[in-house]
């Protein structure tokens, strides 16, 4: 079993980070897992700008960023395994991490273990939306995972529910790619999102928002046919025609596979950036997972 003094989980901004700060303070052996053909997480799927304004003082894609620090990585001595999946934690006096690739299945051991598995997103299922199950229901990322990398539209009159970042950027790529944005809708009478992104997303193509409506079924057999919604201070009931619904209404950090293994972060297992808390920046990612990596990088 191959040892090492740091074990990432996770090649998104805050596992890159951490792999690479370490490595800069001394970690000499350091293994980063990531289970996309490439490292750089969702970073990957977001073409637009407004990423490193803070970090690399200058606007950059999400694209441009992963990429910066791809070169970094590459100028370092950490050993990055891509196409890897980690199906397994346990802990005895070293924390043991059991992964597949195209080479077989491997374990190796180390003396830190770092989470940095990002989040997921919540789901109709997760808000409990009656209906049926018609295509045409999607998450946002998902969404934006099918267009800028796959090129692949969801659809082509679409509501979005929740007024979430992703939510607000998915309005903005689908218009520019053709489908019409009939409307944002959010349950609170707040915004969730940045302001920016309603100014940059919704304002500046006309796409309605609407605070205080709740979409209560979804309409549609075999694909969407349209939504049911309540004006909550009027608690007046409508329904939208439309082919295409996009969920934008949270995240939760991903930690199932400490939780699977019953292990709890401490002094040798670390969760960093987004599988510990939902950050608003990528640039707030980074500096966060550097932090730790300095510190693991001391330590070994």
């Amino acid at each position: 079993m191959k040892n090492y003094d740091v074990i990432i989980v996770g090649g998104g901004p805050a596992g890159m980070a951490v792999a690479y700060r370490a490595s800069q303070e001394g970690a000499k052996k350091i293994l980063l897992l990531e289970r996309q053909p490439r490292c750089g997480g969702i970073l990957n799927q977001c073409v637009h700008a407004g990423f490193g304004l803070h970090y690399f003082k200058a606007e950059l894609t999400g694209t441009e960023y992963a990429a910066r620090y791809r070169q970094l990585l590459a100028q370092s001595k950490v050993e990055v395994q891509v196409s890897s999946c980690v199906t397994k934690l346990s802990q005895t006096d070293r924390v043991c991490v059991t992964f597949i690739n195209t080479t077989g299945e491997h374990t190796v051991a180390g003396r830190h273990l770092v989470l940095a598995t990002g989040c997921r997103e919540r789901t109709r299922e997760m808000l409990t939306i009656p209906g049926t199950r018609p295509a045409g229901i999607f998450t946002a990322g998902l969404a934006q995972e099918m267009i800028n990398i796959y090129g692949v539209m969801p659809g082509r009159n679409i509501v979005i529910i929740g007024s979430g970042d992703i939510g607000l950027i998915m309005a903005r790529r689908c218009t520019l790619e053709g489908a019409r944005v009939l409307a944002v809708m959010e349950i609170q009478p707040a915004l969730s999102g940045l302001v920016r992104n309603k100014v940059q997303c919704l304002d500046d193509f006309a796409i309605p928002l609407y605070l205080e409506h709740e979409v209560v079924e979804i309409l549609g057999k075999n694909r969407v046919e349209g939504i049911r919604y309540v004006e909550h201070p009027r608690q007046e009931e409508k329904q939208m025609a439309c082919d295409t619904v996009l969920f934008s209404v949270g995240l939760i950090p991903e930690q199932d596979l400490l939780m699977d293994a019953g292990i709890e972060p401490g002094e040798h297992v670390h969760v960093v950036g987004n599988a510990n808390i939902v950050h608003a920046l990528a640039d707030d990612v980074t500096r966060e997972a550097e932090a730790l990596g300095t510190r693991l990088g001391r330590d070994a």
